[in-house]
């Protein structure tokens, strides 16, 4: 696939790491010699400076010829302007743009985005897709990963066992035993370094982040057998009223009336406008790492910090101070792979990577066949994807023992007419099945094989 890159910043530069590594043929382009230097001399990638919505300059990088387009710069004008360009004069198939302004995502303006008017074939927002993934992680405190599939009826979930787990050393055929209406699939362990597909005589040790997929109904039940029984917060302080900060608070004041939201700002003029606009939320204007101001938020008795300022390091100390003064829970935005590593050994809190989130948004777009949803772990050892079973499709037929799976993926779930089916070795795959897969790298064209559209689709 040949793609067009317009944007190296962080987020240009961790999506064209991504699918150069996946063996496309990746070129960037940007207005910095010094950021496209330095991206063509760390990647297998092509450079183009130059702005990325000249039609001179998208030529010279190929658009005739591409496959896609990805628009990341920091200016969402910019970014709809270089897909409308893409599409009249060079018909890029498909074109993602990021937009950050809420006034173009307002829904009284979704036909905007359209062929005849802005041609985006699909827009990213970041700061939306972060602020999601906070609430997802207050609704489920003791997951570290909590994504929804298939339309929300089952979730994948992932959890660190700690001594409190009380199904250590249970070998994992046993737990259907123990806990047979649980109806969950271990379908991965990260011990390490390594990412194992579990077989069903492996235990749980200490350490491990156990993923695993169940009906969405069931993982709260899921998580407190694995040892996490924390209940969802209800008094949290929020670090950053900025672009993510403010759709946080947007959506708690909007979803959850069980959360009581203190807010710290350090624009007066940002603190302001959020303290003017939300009735039931506390705003005070200071700094997150000012223990006196955290203390005003009464930092001792809240249950979770969220820190989402534009600065790792504000988000990394202000999660530090939180927990030395009392605060049960943490949880930072993180860029930069050593902070993350930071606050976990640690044991300062957890971490949310944007990057990540932005790289899982697109990846979907890049894969082949009837991929719905999926979600890349940080660290790229696996992805969870989720698809459509069509006519054609090679899972018809034999049942899953028959099959011969690879053992670098692991069926998670089946849903099949709105209804759960525990994938077992006799269970039959029928067309239509919206299926959950998590799959190691060198899975993942196997997984897009069994979603093509036809037998020809390659």
């Amino acid at each position: 696939m040949q793609i067009l890159i317009c944007g190296a910043g962080k987020s240009g530069e961790s999506i064209a790491e991504k699918l150069s590594s996946l063996g496309n043929e990746v070129t960037i382009i940007d207005s910095s010699p010094n950021l496209v230097r330095r991206l063509t001399n760390k990647f297998d990638i092509r450079g183009v400076v130059g702005h990325g919505a000249h039609p001179d300059i998208l030529e010279k990088a190929g658009a005739k010829d591409a496959d896609m387009m990805i628009a990341i710069t920091s200016s969402d004008e910019i970014n709809m302007l270089a897909c409308q360009i893409g599409h009249s004069i060079f018909e890029v198939p498909k074109r993602i743009a990021r937009i950050r302004d809420k006034s173009y995502l307002d829904p009284s303006h979704q036909d905007l985005f359209t062929s005849d008017k802005l041609p985006v074939s699909v827009i990213i927002s970041p700061e939306n897709e972060v602020a999601k993934n906070v609430l997802r992680r207050l609704e489920i405190p003791g997951a570290i990963e909590n994504i929804p599939f298939v339309n929300g009826s089952l979730k994948f979930l992932g959890i660190k066992i700690d001594e409190n787990c009380p199904i250590i050393e249970t070998e994992i055929s046993d737990l259907t035993n123990l806990f047979p209406d649980l109806k969950t699939v271990i379908v991965g362990l990260q011990r390490g370094n390594e990412m194992i597909i579990p077989k069903s005589n492996e235990k749980l040790i200490i350490g491990d982040i156990a993923y695993l997929v169940c009906p969405s109904e069931l993982s709260r039940r899921a998580v407190s057998i694995f040892g996490h029984p924390e209940k969802e917060a209800r008094k949290v302080v929020l670090v950053g009223g900025g672009s993510v900060g403010s759709e946080v608070a947007s959506l708690i004041d909007t979803m959850s009336d069980k959360i009581k939201l203190t807010v710290i700002e350090n624009n007066e003029n940002n603190a302001s406008i959020l303290s003017d606009k939300y009735d039931d939320i506390t705003v005070l204007n200071g700094s997150g790492i000012d223990r006196e101001i955290l203390h005003e938020a009464d930092i001792e008795n809240t249950e979770t910090l969220v820190s989402l300022t534009d600065s790792d390091e504000v988000n990394f100390l202000s999660a530090a101070f939180s927990s030395s003064e009392g605060c049960k829970k943490s949880l930072a935005l993180l860029n930069t792979s050593d902070f993350q590593s930071l606050i976990i050994s640690l044991k300062i809190g957890e971490f949310i990577d944007p990057k990540a989130i932005t790289i899982s948004s697109i990846l979907r777009h890049v894969r082949k066949g009837h991929i719905k949803r999926l979600y890349s772990l940080i660290n790229g050892d696996a992805e969870v994807i989720e698809g459509e079973v069509s006519s054609s499709s090679e899972l018809i037929g034999p049942t899953i023992e028959e099959l011969k799976l690879d053992p670098g993926l692991r069926i998670g779930g089946i849903i099949r007419k709105d209804k759960f089916i525990m994938p077992t070795g006799e269970t039959l795959i029928k067309e239509g099945d919206n299926i959950v897969i998590f799959a190691k790298p060198h899975c993942i064209h196997m997984v897009e094989q069994f979603f093509r559209i036809s037998p020809d689709y390659y």
